[in-house]
Parts: C-alpha cells; structure tokens; sequence
C-alpha cells in the first residue's frame, strides 16, 4: 500500500520549517538520524563539510547548454505547437502524491501520513491529463536510494515534457535524504552553524556535495538557498545563514555555484525575506518597511544571487508601504511584475512559495490563489492545494479572457528554456519532431 494512514512520532512534529517552504516529515517507517548520531559508517561532518582543495578540485564541473537565438526560436515554436491544457500544466510544480488522485487533499498535503513511493497507473493518468511542469518529493515519498532513483526515473518516463524533480535539501534538520538512515551521504549541520564559519566556500562545498547526491538520485533541483536575514544576531534560525544581509548574499551565491557545479538547479527564496517570521499562521506576516528600506537590508541578500539562480521564490509576505493591492508579494503583481522584472531586472522562473501554506488557505480563496499570481506574473505555482481545482481554475481564466494565452506563453517559454538550459529538454530533438510534423502536414494537405 502506497498510502499509509500511521501518525509519524511526536517528537517530529516539533521539527516544522519556519517559513511556507514547509516540504514535509518522514514517513512514520523512516527511519531518522540526527547530527551526532555514533555512525562510523558515516564520513564525518567535518571532513565533508571542509574537503582539501585536491579533493574539492577533482569533480568534474557540469556543462551548461547556451541559450542561443536558434533555442529560442525553437522553444517559441514548441509552445505554439503546444495545447493550452499543455502549456497551463507546466506552470505547476506539485507535490508527488497530488499525481495519486485518489488521495484526499487531506491526505496529499499532510506530511506526518505515508505518501507515494513509486509510480502507478493513477499517476500515470494524472501526469497525461495535468502535463505538470515539475514534481516535489517530501520526506514521506523517500524510502531508500533504488526506490527513490526508481520514482524519478518512472516520473521522468511517463511525463510529455521533461520534469523539474525538486526536493528542499537543505542540510541539518531540514535534509529529508541526509536523515534518512538508508542513504550513504553526508549529514551536515543546520545553515546557521555554517554561517557562523564566515566562509562563503564553505557554503560552496555544501551545496556541491548536496548537489551530487541529488542529481545521482534524478533530483535536478534543490529548493535552495534560503536568503532570509534573520533579525537576531544571537539566536539565527536554523535554515539560515546569519543575521547580516552582505554575509548572507555571499552565502547565497556561493551555495548557488556549489549547486550547479554538480549539475543541480537552484530556487533562492524566499523573497523579499520572512526575517525569523513564520507562515504557518492564520495570519500572513508583513514586513512594513518602504521598498528602499527593504532592499538595503533583506533584500540585499537576494540581489546578487539573481544573475545566478534558476528561479526565485517570492514569500507570501505582506509589503503595504510598497503595494496597495492587499496581496502578499507571491500574488502582487506591483511586486512581481513592477518591482522584481522591471526594477530589479530579472528575466528567470518566479515560483511561488507553498499555495497550501495555512497563512494562504486561511486568507483566500483556494480556487483563485494561482490565478491571481499568474496574473501578478509568477512563472510557476508551488505546491497548490486542489491541483484539479488550481489546473481548472487557470485554464478557465485562459478561455474567459482573464488571463491571454500570450502570457502563458511568456512563462511556458521561460520554464523549457530553463529545462533547455539545464539539459533537461533536447531542443534538437524537439526541431526533428516539429520537422517531422510539418512535413507530415505537408503530406497530408497535398492528399
């Protein structure tokens, strides 16, 4: 059974994240270890996290495929040969057992009961009729290193369009491979004892050995770095680096180059910064300082990351001295659209945070929440609630006119350009099948 309706033990119920990037608990049969734990087994912590420069040096850097103006034209005409039902499913990027239909939502975003650990024909169907862009793992669909290579493997095969396969590996408590006890990988600890070595390379060599346990498990993007700027110099949250904006942006950028150096992408969030606010509240948190402010303190840590990460999560934070919508950042478009692409320039895949985050269905309406942030000019929406209800929603916004198909189009372009970029989709092979399509056609209309 693929369902397991256990609760997972008590004391992993305290371990939840301190932002909406909430990605799950174990399944109750996991078994869990901790920094500490006596494993001889184990390389230890240190060696890993401070490799010599001989062993840093010797791992092959992956290459990266050029965003030429043939790829363009090519991806272009991908989406135009694209049906809408397609190119609306690529902008979500869902929890893997929303593709078990049967489930409850209930069930699907409750991470202390046993989830999906391989593909089966529900699946299957789901990933023919939703086309989703990308699929996250939690804790509860990891088992052990073949089940797991296993469950990216059959997604991956059973998709239309290559997957983003993500997962929010973050080392320390937050590590869903790393604490389980059936992977031989290095255990690290929380960001903010990095942090404290004041070393940006030590960030580096983090995120580079994640990174090459991820991709040999057919995880090709790591919800990471957090950027977040805790407010207490004393007391830093666990999942980030310091309490100091220009030690936390060089942080980023280094855990960002370890990342792809092993061929992992990266979504840095979660803009503009929670600080050490939380999300899991009836209540959305706000940060009511001007955009100036803002950007010389939180936002400092994002900036220099943009021309680096593959995507950019923005926080369901509330900004009312920057926006007067009544929206948080993740569904604003006078921050989406107005702040992040046209001040601050940049041009790769926003994500929204968790649409299933309790700060979000406590405030709005389910059915609506991913309209709204495509329409503020999110790229990809995370983790929705009700995926059918999300999917239908969009695509009915689409027909009635709320939404144009040209800006669908604009994040459909973005999503396979990234998936392009990073290797995931053959442009070559997509220019023989449209070749082959035309000439077809050709045939056809001559008969």
């Amino acid at each position: 059974m693929k369902k397991t309706f256990a609760a997972a033990l008590a004391f992993l119920m305290t371990l939840s994240m301190v932002s909406c990037g909430n990605f799950g608990r174990p399944d109750p049969k996991t078994v869990i270890r901790k920094n500490g734990d006596d494993d001889s087994s184990r390389t230890s912590l240190y060696d890993e996290l401070f490799p010599t420069d001989e062993e840093e040096s010797s791992q092959p850097e992956k290459e990266e495929i050029s965003d030429s103006n043939d790829t363009k034209k090519t991806i272009q005409t991908v989406v135009h040969n694209m049906t809408l039902e397609e190119k609306v499913g690529q902008l979500f990027f869902v929890r893997a057992d929303a593709l078990e239909t049967g489930y409850e939502n209930k069930v699907v975003n409750d991470d202390s009961i046993g989830g999906v650990t391989y593909v089966d024909d529900m699946m299957i169907k789901a990933l023919g009729k939703y086309h989703v862009g990308g699929v996250i793992l939690m804790e509860k669909n990891i088992v052990d290193e073949d089940k797991l290579t296993e469950l990216t493997d059959k997604l991956q095969k059973n998709s239309g369009f290559p997957m983003f396969i993500g997962i929010e590996e973050l080392g320390g408590d937050y590590a869903p491979i790393a604490n389980n006890m059936n992977f031989d990988v290095p255990l690290f600890d929380n960001m903010n004892e990095v942090g404290k070595t004041a070393t940006a390379n030590n960030a580096k060599k983090v995120g580079k050995s994640i990174g090459k346990y991820l991709i040999s498990y057919g995880i090709n993007i790591d919800f990471a770095p957090v950027a977040d700027v805790s407010l207490d110099k004393d007391k830093v949250k666990d999942t980030s680096f310091a309490a100091d904006a220009e030690m936390v942006a060089s942080m980023v950028e280094a855990e960002i180059d370890g990342l792809h150096e092993a061929g992992v992408m990266t979504a840095v969030k979660h803009f503009p910064g929670y600080g050490d606010k939380t999300t899991d509240k009836k209540t959305v948190p706000e940060n009511g300082f001007l955009w100036d402010n803002i950007m010389e303190s939180s936002g400092l840590a994002f900036t220099g990351s943009l021309e680096k990460t593959d995507m950019l999560m923005v926080g369901h934070i509330m900004l009312p001295a920057v926006s007067d919508d009544g929206l948080p950042a993740s569904m604003s478009q006078q921050i989406i659209q107005k702040k992040i692409r046209e001040e601050l320039g940049y041009r790769g895949v926003i994500i929204t945070d968790a649409m299933s985050a309790k700060c979000i269905t406590e405030n709005y309406v389910k059915r609506e929440v991913a309209v709204n942030a495509i329409i503020a000019g999110a790229d990809m929406i995370l983790m929705p609630y009700d995926l059918d209800e999300a999917f239908d929603s969009v695509l009915k916004a689409v027909e009635d006119g709320e939404i144009s198909e040209i800006r669908i189009n604009q994040s459909v372009e973005r999503i396979l350009t990234l998936k392009a970029k990073r290797g995931l989709f053959d442009v070559e092979e997509a220019e023989k099948e449209l070749s082959l399509k035309a000439l077809n056609n050709a045939d056809t209309t001559s008969d």
